[in-house]
């Protein structure tokens, strides 16, 4: 019996998100239970999920990245008060590093040194086991559970680009027969367009020729579309406002899936390589997405909240092996490094990290050496292995240096859904994390669904998402700042890109939701664990240390933690253990 995680295309392809960024045929509340549950096609959920298969498819800072020991410490469940304290104590810190600890710092890690000087203030959240507080009680504070009503942000006085979309997307409906009118695009500010601006105006109006563009790329009517189209290239830009940016970027997407079907542009492999690319740019530390980290919370709340999760998973450990299956520049080990180095009540005797990796091998290497400097100049006892595999079915425990007297723990950063395509792959690799029995298994991933089958919908789905993301940079960004036009292009126009364009394997962005990813790794024995509420307040602090913060939201999913932008989940963090 198999579990089909998205409707077939004789179902109704009703996905718009609602108000509150989520597709009413995906997902349903029950009464008096807090937790989010996805609806699974008609299919009743069942306890027998090893003979599912949940990806299968219908068709074939703000912050300072290197805070000095002394600015960091790990807040445990047993060392606050009450949550004011906690706020005074571990509030941000206010001051700027000094030029003398930046340049003491950048000259130990001499490869970083670029990087240190672009950040110029610390956020002050503290990663180690270092403290100062007394008993805690943490009973009077909770994140909101999954609910609407929980966002920090209301309607402003400022449409966002979500608002600009459900606005195009009515006028589209009002003047179309089309699969749309099946949608739930009620808004709000429908009887009163007429105190818009013009530009206001004219983002509604490539709103509704992008849709109805992409509606006739559904029903391939491509001569249609292009011509459609041809009106949202002369309007958008990558320097416009957040509707005019995403629209450029799905313009041009759905112009190069044109071409891909009729012929004009036909690449074999060109997803692939797409992807390939990507994954190795972000190998390299990158100022402008290093800047976007700085300014963007999504990103950096994440992180913090799965470097914590892991320090107090390890807290006892003296030899401690973490298995990071997405190594890539390796910034998040250094801090790591950092922190386990400071700590005094259970000192380190030897940290190993194994990174995995199918491409870039030397990109790696490189990354070990960086962290091996960083590791002597904290005099960490400290290795650091390679395992290469061509394919992941080639993956086998051995691989791992394993030790009895070590404990383990792997880290899977937005990794995972990029085998979703290659479900063999992926069920292999968490057979071999299986056998190796993590002490806790950290996973973080876009809290989203962009595994449609179905062309329109993935569209829709994926349109909503990234308005919420283009809406923040706008916010947390300074519209003119390079960083912000190159980091978006980099990230966001690729997977844009890659969900709109590409079919079948070529297709390798396929994010999914929390609930789904629950649902999988039960099949290898794996249950979510509760996060501590230390690491909630941390992340708490950390979001209002951004001036964007009333904008953020901040839910737990089950027991996952989501950042989301005005009710639009981003990205999440869960812990999972084996039974």
């Amino acid at each position: 019996m198999v579990i089909e995680m998205f409707p077939s295309e004789q179902i109704s392809s009703r996905c718009i998100p609602n108000e509150f960024g989520y597709s009413k045929d995906y997902y349903f509340r029950k009464e008096g239970n807090a937790e989010r549950k996805t609806q699974w096609n008609g299919i009743e959920e069942c306890e027998e999920w090893r003979s599912y298969n949940l990806f299968r498819q219908n068709t074939t800072t703000q912050g300072n990245l290197f805070l000095s020991t002394k600015q960091q410490g790990l807040i445990s469940s047993a060392e606050i008060t009450n949550f004011d304290e906690l706020c005074y104590d571990i509030k941000p810190l206010s001051s700027q590093l000094s030029l003398e600890e930046l340049t003491n710092f950048a000259t130990i890690h001499s490869e970083f040194q670029e990087l240190i000087t672009l950040q110029e203030s610390s956020s002050g959240i503290k990663l180690n086991n270092e403290t100062k507080f007394g008993q805690a009680d943490y009973e009077h504070f909770d994140l909101p559970i999954y609910d609407t009503t929980c966002a920090n942000a209301g309607l402003s006085e400022r449409l966002s680009t979500k608002d600009f979309l459900r606005l195009g997307g009515e006028k589209f409906i009002q003047s179309s027969s089309s699969v749309f009118n099946n949608f739930d695009l009620s808004h709000p500010y429908t009887t009163s367009l007429s105190g818009l601006s013009v530009e206001d105006h004219r983002d509604i109006e490539i709103i509704q020729n992008l849709l109805a563009s992409a509606e006739k790329v559904g029903e391939q009517q491509f001569s249609r579309a292009s011509h459609l189209l041809s009106h949202c290239h002369q309007c958008s830009s990558i320097k416009g406002t957040p509707v005019q940016r995403i629209v450029y970027y799905f313009s041009q997407a759905l112009q190069q899936k044109i071409d891909q079907e009729t012929g004009r542009r036909k690449i074999n492999g060109a997803g692939k390589m797409q992807s390939l690319v990507l994954q190795d740019t972000l190998m390299n530390p990158n100022p402008s997405l290093l800047a976007s980290y700085q300014k963007v919370p999504f990103s950096q709340v994440i992180l913090f909240t799965a470097l914590q999760v892991m320090i107090e998973n390890v807290s006892e450990a003296t030899r401690i092996h973490i298995i990071d299956l997405e190594v890539r520049n390796g910034l998040h080990l250094s801090m790591l490094m950092e922190a386990l180095a400071a700590r005094s009540d259970c000192p380190l005797e030897h940290l190993q990290v194994t990174a995995v990796g199918t491409i870039s091998e030397h990109k790696i290497k490189e990354t070990g050496k960086r962290l091996i400097s960083v590791a002597q100049s904290l005099n960490l006892s400290f290795s650091f292995n390679v395992v290469m595999v061509a394919d992941m079915l080639d993956h086998n425990e051995s691989h791992f240096k394993l030790d009895t007297k070590e404990t383990c723990a792997v880290y899977a950063p937005c990794i995972l859904s990029s085998m979703i395509d290659r479900p063999s792959r992926l069920e292999h690799l968490m057979t071999v994390i299986q056998k190796i029995n993590p002490r806790v298994m950290i996973v973080t991933e876009v809290e989203a669904d962009h595994n449609s089958p179905v062309f329109v919908n993935r569209f829709i789905e994926a349109l909503f998402y990234y308005s919420a993301v283009f809406d923040s940079m706008e916010e947390c960004m300074d519209h003119s700042d390079e960083d912000r036009i190159i980091s978006e292009s980099i990230n966001l126009g690729s997977a844009i890109t890659n969900i709109v364009v590409f079919e079948g394997e070529e297709r390798k962005i396929r994010h999914v939701n929390s609930n789904v990813w629950k649902a999988f790794f039960s099949q290898f024995g794996m249950v979510e664990t509760e996060l501590s509420r230390a690491s909630l307040y941390q992340a708490k602090l950390l979001v209002d240390n951004f001036a964007c913060a009333s904008s953020c939201t901040l839910e737990m999913i089950g027991k996952s933690l989501s950042i989301g932008w005005k009710g639009t989940p981003i990205l999440s963090v869960s812990a999972l253990k084996f039974h």
